[in-house]
C-alpha cells in the first residue's frame, strides 16, 4: 500500500502539469462575441418606454479553467496507447469584451429591431423598468490528447493527436418587468445549446487552440441571442395587454 501511494505522486504531478500547460496555451487566445442581427424588423408602436436598470452576471467565471477528467494507458506488445481527457470551462478572460456589456449592447440593438417599445437609460422618465439576472452562465467543452507508439522489429513509430469537442452552454436568466415599481411580469429563461466544433482536429496545434476558444465563445453568443429574443417577445406581449 505504501509503494502504491508513492506511485500516485508522480501521476498526480504529471496530471497537474498537463492541465496547466493546456490552460497556459488556451489563455493565449481571446475570442470575439458576436450577435447575429438577422431578425425581421418589427414595425410596431414604440411609444412606450422601458429602462433596462441592471444586468447582474456575477455567476460567470472570471477565468477559464482546465481540469483533467481521466487518463488511460493501454500497453500492448506491438503498440502503446495513452489518452488524456480534459474538461474546459470558459471564463471572462478568454473573451475580447466584457460579457455584461455585450449583453446590454445586444439587447439594445435587438430591442430596436423587434421590441414594441423604446429602450431608454432614463429610469425616471421610463414607463417600465426591466431587471435581468443571470442565474447560470456555464460554457463547457472537452479536449483530448493522445499518443500511439507502434513497435516494429528494429524501429518504432510515434503519433501524437489533439482533439477538440463541441461546446455546451447552459444559460439561465431571470427577467423582471415593473410598472410604477409594481412587478407585472417575471420569468426564468433556460437555454442549453451545443455548438459543433468543425475544426475539431488539425496539425496546427496553435490554430486548434484558437478555434477551440472561438467555438466556445460562439456557443455563448448564440445562446445569448436565443435568450434575448425570447425575453423581447414576452415583453411585447405583456405591454400590449397593459
Amino acid at each position: 500500500m505504501k509503494y502504491f501511494k508513492i506511485l500516485l505522486i508522480p501521476i498526480f504531478l504529471i496530471s497537474c502539469s498537463e492541465s496547466k500547460m493546456l490552460l497556459k496555451s488556451l489563455n493565449k487566445y481571446q475570442a470575439h462575441l458576436d450577435y447575429l442581427h438577422d431578425s425581421k424588423i418589427n414595425d410596431c408602436d414604440k411609444s412606450r418606454t422601458i429602462a433596462l436598470v441592471g444586468f447582474d452576471n456575477q455567476v460567470f467565471d472570471s477565468t477559464t479553467s482546465v481540469s483533467r477528467i481521466n487518463h488511460k494507458v493501454l500497453p500492448f506488445i506491438i503498440y502503446n496507447y495513452e489518452e488524456s481527457n480534459f474538461a474546459i470551462k470558459l471564463g471572462q478572460n478568454s473573451l475580447e469584451q466584457n460579457y455584461s456589456d455585450f449583453f446590454y449592447e445586444s439587447f439594445s440593438a435587438e430591442s430596436q429591431r423587434t421590441g414594441c417599445y423604446t429602450l431608454t437609460n432614463n429610469r425616471n422618465d421610463a414607463e417600465y423598468t426591466l431587471e435581468i439576472y443571470s442565474d447560470t452562465c456555464i460554457i463547457n467543452s472537452k479536449y483530448q490528447r493522445s499518443n500511439t507508439i507502434l513497435f516494429f522489429l528494429f524501429a518504432y513509430s510515434m503519433r501524437f493527436q489533439e482533439l477538440g469537442f463541441p461546446a455546451e452552454t447552459d444559460l439561465v436568466l431571470t427577467a423582471k418587468l415593473k410598472k410604477s415599481n409594481n412587478l407585472i411580469f417575471e420569468h426564468k429563461y433556460s437555454i442549453n445549446k451545443t455548438q459543433p466544433f468543425i475544426n475539431a482536429q488539425t496539425r496546427d496545434v496553435n490554430r486548434l487552440h484558437s478555434d477551440f476558444v472561438t467555438n466556445m465563445a460562439e456557443s455563448l453568443s448564440l445562446s445569448t441571442k436565443d435568450c434575448i429574443e425570447k425575453i423581447i417577445i414576452d415583453i411585447n406581449q405583456v405591454i400590449e395587454k397593459q
